[in-house]
């Protein structure tokens, strides 16, 4: 709950002579600083908030608090560790420096991707990180996906690949319900779809939506971090709220207007479930008219309409159904190809010593629990013998000799042929 702070209190994060004042105790820190001051804080109300939306974000504590999510899992980068070592003093100098109007977003960094497939990124300084952390939390997440339809599935609290596939299977089995697998599915994904992405779409597209204010911020910081009318890369919060943002209104229309139940979306990629192939044949033609006037065309590759009895893919796996309505899903072939790619990379780090071995553990164990969803036990051992085989070779030591690390792909491979 948002705290506010009132006249009695006994210490103040706004006031730089406290900055060296001992608290009692650190556990409140974000809500409370002194044991003594608890009397002093009392529930901020959401008017208060509305009215002042650019100085609550921009309040101690929010900045405060988006420093300590944003430390979760990077505090070995130099960067973050620079920042937390001083985190009081740094925080309120980013506060002093957003209230007077002298701070300045920071220069991203440009890195190149390569997993699960290659493409351009951006590393954000640790600094810039937390304000747009402080942004998003507390006005641009909560305003943008407000409205959603429940089928939107991407970058949600309590959303996420598993909760799509979970919904996804039961469509299946309604409709399998009233037409057996006599029914089509449309697949649906959009061509390079941030790469592709208008500032102007994105841009009006938060004008609308959000307080006048909220909504500058935000076109400050894009417009910093992004040159040019076109394009985004994924690394920032922002930028993943607005890739499951800009394609709300379609989500509507389609649910809406062109009353199609059995929709679903996760980012970019979607599917439409219709017993009518005419059906989704018109759909399809509406959908592309609207992705053009956003800017967008359709992947003609991944595009299709097809039958239930051809299967689909969604989410890296492969959907299929038995006579008798239970689903089978394989994990896709080019997904294990990924994966595997990416175990070779991690082993041959782990061999320079620049990784440690329990990061690829657990790298292969969340995938090997992600794929568990499916009817992947074959291909879950098949990864494990695959790593093992990786690992081999040094009499138990941790790191790894340079000869197994290709020999023991094509020793697999040969094994699989």
């Amino acid at each position: 709950m948002p705290y506010r702070r009132i006249e009695n209190s006994t210490y103040s994060a706004d006031d730089p002579n406290d900055l060296d004042k001992e608290p009692k105790s650190r556990s409140g820190m974000g809500k409370q600083y002194h044991s003594d001051a608890r009397d002093s804080w009392e529930p901020a109300s959401a008017i208060d908030i509305m009215d002042n939306l650019k100085e609550y974000i921009t309040d101690f504590d929010q900045l405060y608090d988006a420093a300590y999510k944003c430390k979760k899992g990077v505090m070995w980068k130099k960067q973050t560790k620079s920042f937390m070592l001083n985190d009081l003093e740094n925080i309120h100098r980013m506060k002093k420096q957003l209230k007077n109007g002298t701070w300045k977003n920071g220069k991203p960094r440009s890195i190149e991707i390569t997993y699960p497939k290659r493409r351009d990124g951006l590393s954000i300084p640790f600094r810039d990180r937390v304000y747009q952390r402080s942004i998003n939390d507390n006005a641009l997440y909560p305003t943008m996906t407000r409205g959603f339809i429940r089928m939107n599935c991407a970058c949600q609290t309590g959303k996420g690949p598993r909760f799509a596939i979970a919904h996804l299977k039961k469509m299946l089995w309604n409709i399998y319900c009233k037409y057996g697998l006599d029914f089509y599915i449309l697949e649906m994904d959009i061509h390079g779809y941030y790469p592709n992405m208008s500032h102007e779409v994105v841009n009006d597209l938060f004008a609308r939506k959000l307080d006048a204010e909220v909504a500058e911020m935000t076109k400050s910081v894009l417009d910093d971090q992004y040159a040019g009318e076109i394009g985004y890369n994924p690394g920032s919060q922002m930028v993943q709220i607005a890739g499951i943002s800009v394609p709300d209104g379609l989500d509507h229309e389609i649910k809406e207007k062109l009353h199609e139940r059995y929709y679903i979306r996760y980012m970019d990629d979607s599917r439409i479930l219709n017993h009518s192939r005419e059906k989704l044949e018109e759909d399809l033609e509406v959908i592309q008219k609207d992705l053009a006037s956003m800017g967008f065309e359709m992947n003609e590759k991944k595009t299709r309409i097809v039958h239930m009895t051809e299967g689909f893919s969604f989410l890296g796996f492969d959907f299929r159904m038995t006579e008798t309505g239970k689903i089978i899903m394989t994990i896709n072939s080019d997904s294990v190809r990924s994966e595997r790619r990416k175990l070779r990379r991690m082993a041959a780090k782990i061999r320079k010593g620049e990784l440690d071995k329990r990061a690829a553990d657990e790298h292969l164990e969340s995938y090997l629990e992600y794929i568990s969803q499916g009817n992947c036990w074959k291909v879950s051992q098949r990864l494990r013998k695959y790593y093992k085989e990786l690992l081999k070779g040094d009499g138990g030591n941790e790191n790894l000799k340079k000869d197994p690390v290709l020999s023991a792909g094509k020793r697999i491979r040969e094994h699989e042929g």
